[in-house]
């Protein structure tokens, strides 16, 4: 079945998987998604020579916090540096390598590989990549189309989430006007968690070395993209992340609790709208998600053992951006959420924002952020976000 030229554009398969050498991926654009430059080396599938495609992203943000009685004041912070390298291996695989610096020194974010010569639509990445988990989670920090990520995606899943695996996806064409994508995943090492990663947090989640089959992490999403009228694009998902065998290590106290699982769901929905020349439009998104499970523990009364919470916390986000043009975006972002502790405590958050594209290869954002948090106080935070690219910029992102 053929899709529409507009869906074949702009909401679903763009390059078949056909052995071709340009058919790196998949690539579906969808509401909200990050617009990357392609990344292509200088040579072709018949050149002996290996030139893959190299850029690089410099992003710092400058920002004062007002905090309830804790720490406030200016700081400013270059957030990421990093080199991205990708290219063809041959006409079946391409991979890709995301190198980091830390204050560690240089790390692996993602290293991966994919295989794209199946005769249907079918993709394999092996490597270490993000999860494929709602409409956010693929991407790099510094690629959101706001500041930071949502506060229920970072509490529940972590500020980004890398792990160790494979992922297999395919699509199907739904009709002439529509798409259905779905991915599975099986992971040895998944990393990602409540904490945020400059707090020292006890218990600490700790996952088995070596793991028997079913104690490998799961993960699963379906996702379709649907024609809404002459210029808009819908889009509903849904995402699942289980991790079925892990522990909880008090190093202060000496105590574990381990045998330990849980899970993450959601759903979630996107609208786009465009204008006749597609520079301008209206994007509108939101997700629900649900962690049920093992979610943490404390040290009892005698401190002999850890009382260990099992329970389910739920939270949302929801997002929506006007584009002017190329250049001048403003948007709202609002995250609602439960702590995965006792009682629940309940965090929400509403941030406005104004990118202002300065070229193709910078951009600055202006955003305001205030947080009612029940378990830390309310805060108010201003920030100046600065990011260059250099070259081309490119990931293994699946939509």
């Amino acid at each position: 079945m053929q899709l529409s030229t507009r869906t074949t554009l702009t909401a679903a398969l763009v390059l078949t998987m056909t052995g071709v050498a340009e058919a790196q991926q998949p690539v579906f654009t969808t509401p909200g998604m990050p617009q990357f430059r392609r990344a292509r080396g200088q040579t072709d599938r018949f050149s002996s020579e290996f030139n893959p495609a190299i850029g690089a992203v410099l992003d710092g943000i400058l920002d004062w916090l007002d905090t309830e009685g804790g720490e406030s004041g200016l700081d400013a912070e270059l957030r990421t540096l990093e080199v991205t390298l990708n290219g063809r291996v041959d006409p079946r695989w391409w991979a890709y390598a995301v190198v980091v610096a830390s204050e560690e020194g240089f790390e692996i974010e993602e290293a991966a590989a994919q295989y794209t010569g199946f005769d249907s639509h079918t993709t394999v990445r092996a490597g270490r990549f993000f999860v494929d988990f709602g409409k956010q989670m693929q991407s790099h920090v510094h690629d959101l189309p706001y500041t930071e990520r949502p506060g229920v995606l970072a509490e529940y899943l972590g500020a980004e989430l890398p792990g160790v695996g494979v992922q297999i996806d395919h699509w199907w064409a739904t009709s002439d006007t529509s798409a259905l994508r779905a991915s599975f995943g099986l992971f040895g090492d998944l990393e990602g968690g409540h904490e945020d990663d400059e707090e020292e947090v006890s218990p600490a989640l700790l996952l088995p070395e070596r793991k028997d089959v079913n104690e490998l992490a799961l993960t699963a999403r379906v996702t379709q993209f649907l024609d809404v009228g002459e210029r808009g694009i819908f889009q509903w998902g849904a995402s699942a992340r289980f991790l079925p065998e892990f522990a909880l290590v008090d190093e202060t106290n000496a105590l574990d609790a381990d045998s330990l699982s849980n899970t993450v769901a959601g759903l979630d929905l996107t609208y786009g709208t465009t204008s006749d020349d597609g520079l301008s439009g209206w994007t509108f998104s939101g997700e629900y998600l649900v962690q049920d499970g093992d979610l943490g523990a404390s040290p009892n009364g005698t401190v002999t053992a850890l009382d260990v919470l099992n329970d389910s916390v739920t939270g949302f986000y929801a997002w929506g951006e006007r584009r002017f043009d190329r250049t001048h975006t403003v948007g709202v972002l609002y995250s609602q959420f439960e702590h995965p502790e006792a009682d629940a405590p309940l965090d929400r958050e509403i941030t406005g924002y104004y990118t202002r594209n300065l070229s193709e290869f910078a951009r600055l954002r202006f955003a305001l952020s205030q947080l009612d948090s029940e378990e830390n106080g309310d805060s108010t935070r201003f920030v100046v976000q600065l990011t260059t690219y250099f070259g081309p910029h490119a990931h293994g992102v699946n939509w």
